[in-house]
């Protein structure tokens, strides 16, 4: 029942076509990416709650604090409960504890101290969050995090014993060091400054190179306490009430069809999101259906099925919680041409962008997630990003952001083992196999190029083009207000251009009404005692979308709150 919390580093804005076995970002081992959501058979996304006998229990315990689900907000519960001395009880649908994500939002604490990096307002950071998610967000959850990350990152890195710590953002990693952690974007270039930016991203990120083993040693670290053990390949399936208060769970055991009743003074859910789950995005992200989104998931549980299916949205829901408004899909574009990894040919560097009526629709410098929301709005969902020969000199001024290509170099003088530095950089080779790959066009003139494009009304896209190079040899885009600094016009052959569609959805961001200690509330917005939530089965987070401005914030704050719902679980507060 592990949980997304995503990605830093995702396959956002691959097609449907490059969804074959991937190499899993986070281990190296090869997986099933699996696509596309579960059927609907009523529509009803809550169904019935399960009816369960004595007669179905073949065994019972007690234990003080039961974390369901083993992702990155479930494991680190887990680990928070048993040291702070609560008899502890994990319980794990599929055959092992798992991970998605490479980013972690650090704000303060060990970005400072061991990189310098300059410290950032942090009510600039909580005022941006609460705009972009329109203000359907609790302040003190954002505020919690963005004052304690700090501290309790150092907790979390705390028994990662063989962790190697790189200097900075493109150093190159020794071999055999998957288990890493790479200061994004550090040191930043001289030029930048993040104020200046239309939509900025804050520099405050730090990425993972295996949170997979990273976890295995936080289950470690659980369980020598002596107060831990899991449950894998079993299934929780409803929480158990005494009045208002929820005091356990049945937990259905996959290989003998059997239940567990396990009795506990606090439940934790950290079931993950619900995108592969038909019924739950027709209810809570009908866009997401009616734009064509495709979804991704790499874990399954023990029956086959994928692991993100709201498990936890619907036990606490028919345990009387009161489930969020305005959800927020995950889909922040990485770039037209994207392969499984979610590298895209160009990044969503902001050249030129340009619908299938030949018209510009937006201002094309801005994060992925706010291109993935002008993507889905124009004819057939589909646009292409153009570029010339000149890109090699032209990335480096574009803004270190997420999903952004900063610098062109060679493979060999690349950062060696360093898939965050790989994620910004690009070769000619690259874009040339693109092109052969069929991922990228290419032609000498522009007719020639826009002869390719499927669908393109080309003399409209003419007219556009010459528009664009009037405003950019202008300085000034007087159309639609893209930064002077990043405006050039085509005219150097060859040119290139990339399909850019919707993106991938990689999680559905809403869930049961909450606070910023992980108490979930009841219709009346009352807590419902003994019930907390972490990661994306809590609420109040994010809404309407996913902000960019914080890189790796839902993975920060899966692990972040899964420490607090440990803490709190376990002293009954």
């Amino acid at each position: 029942m592990a949980g997304l919390a995503t990605a830093g580093i995702g396959a956002a804005g691959m097609s449907l076509a490059a969804c074959s076995p991937a190499k899993d970002q986070n281990t190296g081992d090869k997986q099933e990416a699996t696509t596309g959501v579960e059927k609907s058979a009523s529509g009803d996304w809550l169904g019935k709650e399960p009816e369960i006998s004595d007669a179905d229990v073949e065994a019972e315990e007690e234990c003080d604090v039961v974390v369901i689900g083993l992702g990155n907000a479930g494991v680190m519960a887990y680990r928070s409960a048993a040291e702070a001395g609560a008899n502890t009880i994990a319980i794990e649908k599929a055959e092992s504890y798992n991970a998605t994500g490479g980013a972690f939002a650090l704000i303060g604490g060990m970005r400072e101290e061991r990189w310098h990096a300059a410290d950032i307002d942090k009510e600039e950071i909580i005022n941006r969050h609460m705009q972009e998610c329109g203000y359907y967000v609790k302040r003190a959850i954002i505020r919690r995090y963005v004052y304690e990350v700090g501290d309790v990152f150092n907790w979390i890195i705390e028994p990662l014993t063989d962790l190697y710590i790189a200097e900075t953002a493109r150093d190159d990693i020794p071999d055999g060091k998957e288990n890493n952690l790479i200061p994004d974007s550090y040191p930043l270039p001289d030029w930048y400054d993040y104020r200046a930016e239309t939509c900025s991203t804050f520099p405050t990120s730090v990425g993972f190179g295996s949170f997979q083993i990273a976890h295995g040693e936080q289950i470690a670290a659980a369980e020598a306490t002596g107060n831990a053990k899991a449950y894998y390949g079993h299934f929780a399936e409803k929480l158990i009430k005494e009045g208002d208060a929820v005091t356990g769970v049945f937990v259905r055991n996959a290989e003998t069809g059997k239940y567990k009743k396990i009795t506990a003074k606090s439940v934790i859910l950290a079931t993950g999101d619900y995108s592969s789950d038909k019924s739950m995005l027709e209810a809570f992200a009908p866009e997401t259906l009616a734009n064509d989104v495709p979804a991704m998931w790499i874990h399954t549980d023990v029956e086959g099925n994928n692991t993100n299916r709201g498990d936890g949205h619907r036990m606490g829901t028919w345990a009387g919680a009161r489930m969020q408004q305005h959800h927020a899909p995950m889909i922040h574009h990485m770039g037209g041409g994207a392969d499984i990894t979610g590298k895209g040919v160009m990044g969503i560097d902001g050249f030129l962008n340009i619908n299938l009526l030949g018209e510009r629709f937006m201002n094309e410098d801005v994060p992925g997630q706010q291109i993935e929301n002008q993507i889905e709005m124009q004819p057939q969902h589909k646009t292409y990003q153009i570029f010339d020969s000149k890109w090699p000199e032209q990335v480096g001024k574009f803004a270190p952001g997420h999903g952004c290509v900063n610098y062109c170099q060679s493979e060999d003088e690349a950062p060696k083992n360093n898939p965050g530095a790989g994620f910004n950089t690009r070769s000619e080779e690259f874009v040339e196999n693109a092109v052969v790959q069929g991922n990228c066009l290419k032609a000498d003139t522009i007719d020639e190029l826009l002869a390719q494009m499927d669908g393109m009304d080309v003399e409209a896209a003419k007219r556009t083009i010459e528009r664009y190079n009037e405003v950019c040899k202008s300085g000034i885009d007087t159309d639609f207000g893209k930064d002077s600094r990043r405006l050039w016009a085509l005219e150097n052959p060859p040119y290139y251009a990339c399909a850019f569609e919707p993106a991938i959805m990689l999680t559905c961001v809403g869930g049961l009404e909450s606070d910023e200690n992980c108490h979930v509330y009841n219709e009346d917005r009352q807590i419902i005692p003994g019930l907390y939530a972490c990661g994306n089965v809590q609420g109040d987070r994010f809404a309407v979308n996913y902000p960019i401005s914080l890189k790796g914030l839902s993975v920060g704050m899966a692990q972040f709150y899964g420490y607090i719902a440990g803490q709190n679980a376990a002293a009954g507060k």
